[in-house]
């Protein structure tokens, strides 16, 4: 099964974050997660080629979907609207 290659949360919010967000620079990323959790998730999204790293001299690191991290963040957000959506109504119901 793939999809435990992705089970890292901060991978995840990675794909969101850049999807809502487009090319960003590293120490930009904003994510609930730790340095160590957001150096790890970015190896493993950029093994699955779902990301791509630029290196701008002297220090300067850019990070931005490649088209199939497009795809896969694409459908991650449509998971999320559903959720949310559904955590809405939760509420809701709870306040009756």
């Amino acid at each position: 099964m793939f999809i435990r290659h992705f089970e890292n949360r901060a991978t995840l919010q990675i794909l969101l974050f850049l999807n809502e967000n487009g090319k960003t620079k590293l120490t930009d990323i904003d994510i609930e997660a730790s340095k160590s959790s957001l150096y790890r998730a970015l190896t493993i999204l950029i093994k699955w080629e779902l990301i791509r790293e630029e290196r701008v001299p002297p220090y300067m690191r850019y990070i931005s979907l490649t088209d199939d991290g497009k795809a896969v963040a694409k459908k991650l957000g449509e998971i999320e609207s559903i959720l949310k959506t559904k955590r809405e109504k939760q509420k809701l119901q709870n306040r009756s």
